[in-house]
């Protein structure tokens, strides 16, 4: 079966021209948005190439200049000619890690020699920092910032074993210190790039080490200077042993180099990636092959399409504001046509219970439209409004009629059953001859009968029930003599709480009927108290013939009464305990309180309770009307 929807005349104006707007602005932004996101993911890869480019291109040149530098002295055979003159003549054959002062002078022409081809090769521009020759057994002749001969111990230096490996390949390293120059290194943050080679001399025979020093901040300048000017974009530079070279001090746990290795990206283009699960960046590499090193650019492509997030924020706020100029336009036209109808639906929404009930509620203001449909429509809704109200009023009292009549019958089914048992005890006292007592009784039964029957009323204060219900006592009292003690612990809090009339005395009778099958004494114990907004009774007995079954079978019974049954079948004998358990399920609903506590040994405990009220009225209008 199709269901069929139904809408106002404003909703359909709001659709269709709300509708139209919607789909021709979301057109355009969406061509708009694809065009303008394409270029400038486009941009952003050339910016990246670019930029990667240039810092090859730079650090290319630096290392180049370095290298050549290196080879310049490697294969000058002036320095080799004064550099083997100055070995042979400054070895201490009893300790070669030491200069042989002595003849130190007779080198010092081969020294200065020395230092007059190495500045004229570093030419005016400074093209290294620092230029070291080392002999075999460690003694160095600096040029540069350092400018003269030491010891060295070169098993120390961190490029020692990988130059004597290389066989006369170069080296490149980090350093962080210049050597041989404490003053230079004292509180400078910078680094230095270190390139080895080993020396030969005319027998092609290793005969010492060439190191080239270069300041890091002048290798990398040009990054720096494209740093300062793009600064959300990384640089990266890894040395061949894939090691982080710059930045000097990076705090990231990013290695761009195992992401490049496990991807097999190719170098000079940019990509669009996920670095570690961490972040999405356009990166581009590129290698330095003569060197074996990798320059790495990045930039996170949230800067990258910032501008495109501004665009589209701003195009949405234009959506939204068309789209409400537009629904503004429609509503204004509608609201003239549909103001009686809205109004009138609003009061059909209004209709509850609590607003029928409450005659002086209105709901339905005047309606003044000319438009014949709308008129009628208006004058039958209150027709049917008035007489919903008379029809509710008239079931609420039916329905409070009918609860108090259930309440009186199962009330009324306690009076007869009580005169029967006491008159079957007058019986047995006359029997015994008891005249007094008989007497006493009657005076007893007299001022009971007078509390169960000068009223109607479904709730009583607790003291007063207590008050009655031991006037039956009394008469108990008289029967059993010493046989049988009573007492009782009332709270003062208690004494005015309201409960249901003659609740107590069907349980004591069934404590005389049940509960005194054992050798005497017999005791009874009533007590009361509160707790969490409920009031309790305790009914204490000492026959103890109360098994776990029979008190299982009894409190399954209860809890699965059909109440409305229960009410047709109402009949005098036997109705004590479950008479109770009806008046409180009448009264309190899922509420009641109604337990039996047979753990103590040789005792049985029925308790009963409900909700706390003090005033009657508020207690009939709670558990007697709908």
């Amino acid at each position: 079966m199709n269901r069929k929807f139904y809408y106002s005349q404003k909703i359909y104006l709001f659709l269709i021209y709300g509708l139209l707007v919607i789909i021709l602005l979301s057109l355009f932004f969406i061509s708009f948005y694809t065009f303008y996101s394409k270029k400038i993911y486009a941009d952003a890869k050339v910016k990246s190439e670019t930029l990667c480019a240039s810092v090859h291109n730079s650090i290319s040149t630096e290392l180049k200049n370095i290298s050549t530098l290196s080879m310049n002295i490697v294969y000058s055979n002036a320095i080799k000619k004064n550099f083997t003159s100055f070995a042979k003549n400054n070895i201490d054959k009893n300790n070669i890690d030491k200069i042989e002062l002595k003849n130190f002078s007779q080198s010092r022409e081969n020294v200065l020699a020395i230092y007059d081809i190495i500045t004229a090769i570093i030419g005016p521009f400074q093209s290294a920092t620092q230029v070291n020759l080392y002999t075999s057994n460690g003694t160095c002749i600096g040029s540069g910032y350092f400018q003269g001969i030491t010891n060295v111990n070169l098993s120390l230096l961190p490029w020692y074993n990988s130059t004597i490996e290389k066989k006369g390949s170069k080296v490149i390293t980090t350093i962080s210190n210049l050597p041989n120059y404490p003053a230079m290194n004292k509180n400078s943050n910078d680094k230095y790039l270190s390139l080895t080679r080993l020396f030969f001399n005319g027998s092609n025979e290793p005969e010492g080490i060439v190191e080239v020093l270069q300041n890091t901040n002048v290798v990398f300048s040009l990054v720096s200077e494209l740093k300062s000017k793009n600064p959300s974009t990384s640089f990266y530079v890894y040395n061949q042993n894939n090691e982080l070279v710059y930045p000097y001090n990076s705090n990231e746990n990013i290695n761009y180099m195992d992401f490049i290795n496990n991807n097999d990206l190719n170098p000079s283009i940019g990509y669009f990636v996920n670095i570690a699960n961490k972040e999405n960046v356009v990166m581009t590499y590129q290698k330095i092959d003569s060197y074996d090193w990798t320059i790495v650019t990045s930039e996170p492509t949230e800067v990258v399409f910032k501008s495109l997030y501004s665009f589209k924020q701003v195009f949405m706020v234009i959506i939204a504001f068309s789209i409400i100029f537009t629904l503004l336009i429609c509503f204004f036209i509608s609201y003239r046509l549909t103001y009686p109808l809205s109004k009138l639906t609003n009061a059909t929404k209004k209709v509850t219970i609590d607003r029928v009930l409450n005659g002086s509620d209105i709901i339905l203001p005047p309606v003044n439209s000319n438009i014949i449909e709308i008129s009628e429509l208006y004058n039958s809704f209150s027709e049917m409004y008035e007489k919903l109200k008379d029809s509710s009023h008239e079931i609420l009292l039916l329905k409070s009629a009918e609860t108090r009549a259930k309440l009186q019958a199962t009330q009324s089914l306690v009076n007869p059953h009580f005169l029967y048992n006491s008159l079957t005890n007058i019986n047995i006292m006359a029997e015994e001859n008891m005249n007094i007592e008989i007497i006493q009784m009657c005076n007893a039964l007299c001022d009971y009968f007078r509390y169960i029957t000068v009223s109607d009323e479904s709730a009583v204060p607790l003291d007063l029930e207590i008050f009655y219900t031991e006037k039956y006592i009394e008469c108990m009292k008289m029967r059993y003599g010493n046989d049988f003690i009573y007492e009782s612990d009332i709270e003062e809090e208690t004494k005015k709480i309201l409960i249901p009339k003659l609740i107590l005395q069907p349980i004591v009778e069934n404590a005389f009927k049940h509960g005194f099958s054992s050798s005497p004494p017999w005791n009874l114990k009533i007590c009361s108290s509160t707790k969490d907004g409920n009031w309790f009774i305790h009914i204490e007995d000492n026959g103890g013939c109360l098994s776990d079954l029979v008190k299982e079978n009894l409190l399954y019974s209860f809890n699965n009464l059909n109440k409305n049954e229960e009410l047709k079948t109402l009949k005098i004998g036997g109705m004590g305990l479950k008479n109770i358990y009806l008046r409180l399920q009448l009264l309190y609903n899922d509420n009641l309180i109604f337990k039996i506590d047979n753990s103590k040994q040789g005792k049985t405990i029925f308790i009963i309770g409900g909700p706390i009220y003090l005033d009657k009225e508020k207690f009939y209008e709670q558990y007697t009307q709908i």
